[in-house]
């Protein structure tokens, strides 16, 4: 499998135990929205925009004004960086963001908010550590419920260096979450239900290996063999054009098995298994 359920995660929360951001409520996956009870707050410009994001993710953190910079523009920022900073943390305080100051950096207090992505961390971590403890349904459930929590990468739409590295590790971690979410659906004996599931991820994420394995298997698995080695067929074809490298070998192992008819593909565990997929990435 994808290695997620052999390792522990873990988890940074939203709160420092304050009340700075009393009654916000932060959506940090997808475009970046903050609310007030039911008004979203307009968040001003994509720089004070884009420290807010930063901020958020380093809740209760003190963040200096340099390492601020760094993570906004990099090494080519404007002479009126430091400006723009106290600009936009001023208009931050503004919508009622609880920014400090501390001498040494600016720190986000969002005390009890809602903050999607750390709600997205919990359900995710206690979804794999159900999954390592056997509580294969309960796991299920878990993240499935942080699934439907991800509407989009992180802080879409906002530029600097911080938020792409840290959209490109969000990302990375919510596919191999969603990895096992369908290798527990399978396990549950769910693979027709798998089938459109993974259908979509093989299209959204087509050099994501491990999704057109376990979207074969459950093909197979539902009396559509046929189907399985045809879309082993188009994606060959697409990789092969594309890239000029065949599939990896655990997708050419599986396609072995389906020609052959290996009755082991009806009943073997998905879970704690390596097919080692080539994810061209």
């Amino acid at each position: 499998m994808s290695g997620v359920l052999l390792r522990e995660r873990g988890f940074q929360g939203g709160g420092g135990g304050g009340d700075g951001s009393s009654g916000l409520s932060f959506r940090l996956l997808g475009p970046l929205r903050v609310r007030r009870a039911e008004a979203v707050l307009e968040l001003g410009p994509p720089k004070q925009q884009a420290l807010l994001a930063v901020l958020l993710l380093r809740p209760g953190l003190e963040t200096g004004v340099d390492q601020l910079i760094e993570s906004l523009w990099g090494g080519a920022y404007p002479a009126y960086a430091k400006n723009l900073i106290q600009k936009s943390v001023s208009g931050l305080r503004a919508l009622g963001v609880g920014l400090d100051w501390s001498g040494g950096g600016y720190r986000l207090d969002v005390g009890d908010c809602e903050v999607d992505l750390y709600t997205y961390e919990q359900l995710a971590s206690a979804g794999l550590a159900a999954a390592r403890a056997g509580r294969l349904a309960e796991a299920a459930r878990l993240l499935e419920e942080a699934r439907t929590m991800s509407t989009g990468p992180l802080a879409e739409g906002l530029e600097g260096p911080m938020l792409e590295r840290e959209r490109l590790y969000r990302q990375e971690r919510f596919l191999a979450d969603m990895e096992v979410r369908a290798e527990l659906e399978l396990e549950l004996g769910g693979h027709r239900h798998a089938v459109p599931y993974l259908h979509y991820a093989v299209h959204k994420y087509p050099l994501r290996e491990r999704f057109l394995w376990l979207l074969m298997l459950a093909l197979h698995r539902s009396d559509r063999g046929n189907e399985a080695l045809a879309v082993y067929a188009d994606q060959r074809a697409r990789v092969v054009a594309e890239l000029g490298v065949e599939p990896g070998p655990a997708l050419r192992s599986l396609q072995a098995r389906l020609l052959a008819q290996d009755p082991e593909l009806m009943a073997m565990s998905v879970l704690g298994r390596d097919p080692e997929p080539s994810r061209h990435a």
